[in-house]
């Protein structure tokens, strides 16, 4: 009987600052409140993603180990951006008309204002300072011809190699034009690797489909 306790199926969820993906045998950890990732090897096969923030442990033994961490708790649903779908067109074949020379005094005023000083500001603080706008999906076309234009002023943003500084600046100009974006985080291990990018439905926006392909979803940042 006791044998029988510790195997039954256990409900967890992880506490509101951790972010959990299960990538074959083990569970990476995204911890917003210290921005750092970690991975726990061998666990990902104990957990299985039951949806609405749940995860569904098949052994009590490894569920109780996870609620002593306070990485999670009893089960408690709530209210996280979904992830979207993987994305299957990139705007980087994008041939529509491009935006107009409004845009590009816009984006040139956001990277003036903003790039210098996000640089070394923590995931935490970037999040709660990009602006959420509802994602509409009519204006897909619109998002790409901005992405493009923002891919081709990249070489004089500071910090261009860095996903998540571009995405963070991206974001800011499509919300500038009144469009909604979703802040796509994604993890990889063995070795361990760690990427952003954003997506409009199944619109990648700055990024090859190829890349992001490599990388199994851990967060999204939406409404």
């Amino acid at each position: 009987m006791a044998d029988g306790l510790r195997l039954r199926a256990t409900v967890i969820s992880p506490a509101p600052s951790i972010h959990v993906a299960s990538i074959e045998d083990d569970l990476v950890v995204l911890d917003i409140e210290s921005d750092a990732y970690f991975c726990l090897p061998g666990l990902g096969r104990y957990l299985v993603d039951a949806g609405d923030g749940q995860w569904t442990a098949s052994n009590a033994v490894i569920a109780d180990g996870l609620l002593e961490t306070g990485l999670f708790r009893t089960a408690v649903q709530h209210w996280s951006a979904p992830i979207p779908s993987s994305a299957v067109r990139t705007s980087r074949r994008y041939e529509g008309p491009g935006p107009g020379r409004m845009a590009v005094m816009t984006l040139a005023t956001i990277t003036a204002r903003k790039a210098w000083r996000i640089q070394g500001s923590p995931l935490k603080t970037l999040i709660a300072r990009s602006p959420n706008l509802p994602l509409r999906h009519d204006q897909a076309a619109e998002a790409m011809a901005d992405a493009r234009l923002f891919d081709r002023w990249l070489p004089w943003v500071p910090a261009q190699g860095q996903c998540l500084y571009r995405a963070y600046l991206l974001r800011a100009f499509l919300a500038s034009r009144g469009r909604g974006s979703t802040w796509v985080f994604g993890v990889r291990t063995w070795p361990f690797s760690a990427h952003c990018w954003l997506q409009v439905g199944d619109v990648l926006l700055d990024d090859d489909l190829d890349r992001v392909a490599l990388y199994t979803p851990i967060m999204a940042v939406g409404v």
